[in-house]
């Protein structure tokens, strides 16, 4: 599903004809999600995975090693510091504590540069970047909740292992119920792509590899299209808001 808000664009395109290392380096045949954000903060490009059920509690992906990793490309507009990052929604139904059973986890790639891990850093622009969470590696910051406050984007930064020792024994039993990527508010006039998103999560095991978009007919090629229409099916990503 897609999560957009005051003009943000979430869409699969194709690279083909792109040039440069957008389609040259692309790590996976040549489609990938576009986001793009539009001039104000409240603007949001995100995709999400939420399968049923969720993914699992904490502590059973923490003994699993569960990890997870997408390919990012940042275009050139806007900040130099945000780009495409992870998220992570946790809830617990029925917490035992009273400082609430619901966060977010969000791992930033300004936080993650190589050689600079935890300083807030230029994101490269122009190129496909790896990047990769699990209990014991990659910087999180969290929204708040299960006995910590919100972080507002910066410090503390934890290792999702580091969380689990650091919040309330309610986090350990939370469900991992959701994964988004994208581009979150304030982060306004951003362009980028991302591909390869791979999760392992116990008895959750994809990699998801987006092709290119059904090219759109022009209004003389209707007919001839309608005529074919059996049997042909447009991939794309569900829009929601």
């Amino acid at each position: 599903r897609t999560l957009v808000a005051a003009d943000g664009t979430a869409e699969i395109v194709d690279l083909t004809g792109q040039g440069g290392n957008l389609e040259n380096n692309a790590p996976l045949n040549s489609g990938a999600v576009k986001l793009q954000t539009g001039p104000t903060n409240a603007s949001r490009a995100e995709i999400q995975l939420r399968p049923d059920g969720g993914f699992g509690t904490v502590n059973d992906l923490s003994g699993a090693n569960a990890s997870f990793s997408y390919s990012m490309y940042k275009g050139s507009t806007g900040a130099v510091e945000p780009a495409p990052s992870l998220k992570m929604q946790f809830l617990n139904a029925s917490p035992t504590q009273d400082e609430g059973g619901y966060t977010q986890l969000i791992f930033e790639p300004y936080w993650n540069q190589p050689g600079a891990e935890g300083s807030s850093s230029a994101v490269p622009n122009g190129e496909w970047i790896n990047y990769s969470v699990s209990f014991n590696s990659g910087l999180l910051w969290s929204t708040g909740g299960f006995g910590a406050t919100n972080s507002a984007g910066g410090p503390p930064l934890r290792t999702l292992g580091d969380w689990l020792t650091e919040l309330n024994t309610d986090f350990g039993e939370a469900n991992l119920f959701g994964i988004s990527l994208g581009l979150g508010s304030f982060t306004p006039d951003q362009t980028g792509y991302i591909d390869n998103v791979s999760v392992n999560a116990g008895n959750y095991q994809k990699t998801f590899n987006f092709g290119g978009a059904a090219e759109v007919p022009t209004p003389a090629s209707l007919p001839l299209l309608l005529i074919g229409l059996l049997g042909i099916a447009a991939r794309k990503l569900r829009r929601c808001s």
